[in-house]
């Protein structure tokens, strides 16, 4: 059965401890494989004793960690905010570029629904009908962003 335990560990832990090992203790130790252990990792440990870190204060550890717990959240919660601002974005973009590159559509669809009483052509124009379509357009991103489940 191995040894685990001898009665001159505590000597040589304080003897250690203060910078004096007689000289009895130190032939116990190079003959006892416990207090041998114990005397290399004394050493060890006063030979890296000088560059012992310092931590930073616990309330400062806890402000730093509610802060970023904070951000996290907030990031969450405005990802799907700058999702839709985008696809309005996006949506701008393309009735834009839609009104600049083609603008005979809406005369054609006008046309279409005046022939069938729907569009009255007196007061209403083209543009009336392009602010129809994109207020339909952006009802329906809004009515995607609150239908959208948060994880």
């Amino acid at each position: 059965m191995n040894q685990v335990y001898c009665e001159n560990e505590k000597e040589i832990i304080g003897a250690m401890r203060c910078g004096i090992l007689r000289a009895e203790l130190e032939r116990h130790a190079r003959s006892c494989a416990v207090c041998s252990d114990t005397l290399a990792v004394s050493e060890f440990l006063q030979s890296n004793g000088g560059e012992a870190s310092v931590l930073p204060d616990s309330d400062y550890i806890w402000w730093k960690g509610q802060l970023a717990s904070k951000q996290m959240a907030v990031e969450r919660a405005t990802r799907s905010i700058a999702q839709v601002k985008n696809a309005s974005y996006l949506g701008v973009s393309a009735a834009a570029l839609w009104l600049i590159l083609a603008p005979g559509h809406l005369r054609s669809i006008a046309s279409f629904l005046s022939k069938h009483g729907i569009w009255s052509g007196g007061g209403l124009r083209e543009s009336t009908l392009l602010m129809a379509v994109g207020a339909l357009f952006f009802t329906f991103l809004g009515s995607l962003y609150f239908a959208r489940s948060e994880e």
